[in-house]
């Protein structure tokens, strides 16, 4: 057989490929420590004669992972990296002829991180400290899992609804100025809502500011209810308020399960995505205009 000995893809999508492949593997631990790597790929002599295996004419490969360095710890471990050396070496097609033979775990160094240990990394060392019989009871697998699973959804759910945020404070600024608050038509229900939530906030110095936009006072819903009132405002930016505010509506109710820790399934997964993706292209369009 003869070999190409080159990729098609770039190394960026081999990383996205791995990540997938590891989650579709139920490893879902594993796919978020990569979150943020980097990898490089390293080709020797051939590999029949490293390791003593290999096909003939295929080249011996390593591959790095450039990791955050919080995280190298649950990846730089024998068990785990022939799991990502397997998993990588059938991801590489055949024709390009690269046995992978090793996959070595670095610091990534090229990107600011954060030492201190996060919530994710805390929650591994409190699993550690506790016994297996107890673990099984009060910290299964499955349901680390799906943590995991939840986070991504959050974080991806998260920038949805602070860009529809930012999204109707710049319209608005756009139209009435910085005091465009006192301009817009707000019912009654909301203003009272962000009037409390703001001495709440006042109260309890030792709570997150949620920032000087009033808009982020809002529930997620409630964005609805500031386009559909100020439709003068947005018109120009969608076709109708049937297109928009059933959308924000969907997106809401999947933002209230992980509020209330029920679990997202793929299908609320899909909607958030298509929803945010048919929305950016709308507000696109009408910024172009």
């Amino acid at each position: 057989m003869s070999f190409t000995y080159n990729l098609s893809f770039s190394n960026e999508k081999l990383l996205d490929g791995l990540i997938y492949k590891l989650k579709r593997m139920q490893e879902h631990e594993l796919a978020q420590l990569l979150r943020g790597a980097s990898l490089s790929i390293e080709t020797g002599g051939y590999s029949y004669y490293d390791g003593g295996r290999g096909r003939p004419d295929a080249m011996a490969t390593n591959i790095y992972l450039y990791v955050n360095p919080i995280n190298i710890d649950g990846l730089d471990n024998d068990n785990t990296k022939e799991l990502l050396r397997a998993t990588l070496d059938k991801l590489i097609p055949a024709e390009v002829g690269y046995d992978v033979k090793r996959v070595i775990i670095e610091i990534d160094l090229s990107k600011d991180f954060e030492l201190e240990d996060d919530l994710i990394s805390d929650l591994e060392k409190q699993s550690d400290r506790l016994s297996g019989k107890i673990l099984s009871k009060i910290l299964p697998t499955d349901i680390k899992e799906k943590g995991y699973y939840m986070a991504e959804v959050y974080t991806y759910l998260y920038a949805v609804e602070n860009s529809l945020r930012l999204f109707i404070e710049e319209v608005c600024k756009d139209v009435y100025g910085d005091d465009y608050f006192s301009k817009i038509t707000v019912p009654n229900p909301l203003r009272n809502t962000i009037t409390n939530r703001v001495e709440k906030a006042q109260a309890n110095k030792w709570l997150s500011v949620r920032g000087d936009s009033k808009l982020f006072y809002l529930d997620f819903k409630d964005l609805g209810a500031i386009i559909s009132n100020n439709w003068d405002v947005f018109k120009k930016y969608f076709p109708s308020q049937d297109f928009i505010i059933p959308k924000i509506d969907e997106m809401a109710e999947c933002r209230n399960l992980i509020a209330h820790n029920s679990i997202v399934h793929e299908t609320e997964r899909s909607v958030i995505k298509t929803y945010y993706n048919v929305i950016l292209k709308q507000i696109s369009k009408g910024f172009e205009d």
